[in-house]
């Protein structure tokens, strides 16, 4: 067999190959990381991702997508756009606990005036976790948000109820990762980009 010949033989796997890698950015806890999000029509890329950690346990990965990279909390929040938060748990969580949790975690990065607007929504949010008794390893939350239409939750992928409508809801639910008190400060340098913290 010819040197050419033989060159063309292992082009073909590898060029099966790329997409493969390319549509993968990283693996994180056994979780695979797409490098791109189809939220709509519209196709966002992997800004960051990281590990939540509470003490020395894993609970979930945290991925986010927006239409174009930011590497600070401020460039993510005021970028307009379509933006996704994805969530996939690594450990069984009641969902009552984690719905309690993430409104003690917004409480702490808005302001009152914030917090009291996003009351009425904040408790339908609770009730939508508690209504999920556990949320067990391997289940995927996702927080999108399409300017006009409001956030959605989808949890395993099904629509966990009306969109919630109430202006800056999700960049306000956004500060629980990426606000001045973040649920975790190495979380969200993982989800600003830095690779080093994403583990």
């Amino acid at each position: 067999m010819t040197l050419l010949r033989l060159a063309r033989r292992l082009a073909l796997p590898l060029a099966l190959a790329l997409p493969a890698t390319a549509a993968q950015a990283l693996q994180i806890h056994g979780v695979a990381v797409p490098a791109t999000a189809a939220l709509g029509t519209h196709q966002l890329q992997l800004n960051g991702a990281g590990t939540r950690y509470f003490l020395i346990f894993k609970v979930y990965v945290a991925e986010l997508y927006l239409p174009q990279r930011a590497a600070t909390a401020s460039a993510a929040l005021h970028m307009p756009g379509p933006k996704l938060l994805r969530l996939v748990m690594l450990r069984d969580v009641s969902g009552d606990e984690l719905g309690t949790k993430l409104t003690h975690d917004i409480q702490a990065n808005v302001s009152t005036d914030a917090f009291n607007n996003m009351i009425d929504g904040l408790a339908r949010m609770g009730q939508l976790f508690a209504q999920h008794k556990e949320l067990h390893s391997g289940d995927t939350i996702e927080l999108a948000d399409i300017p006009g239409q409001g956030m959605t939750v989808t949890i395993n992928g099904r629509s966990a109820g009306a969109p919630f409508t109430e202006p800056g809801f999700f960049d306000n639910m956004l500060l629980v990762w990426l606000g001045e008190h973040p649920a975790a400060q190495r979380l969200k340098e993982a989800l600003l980009g830095d690779t080093k913290s994403s583990d």
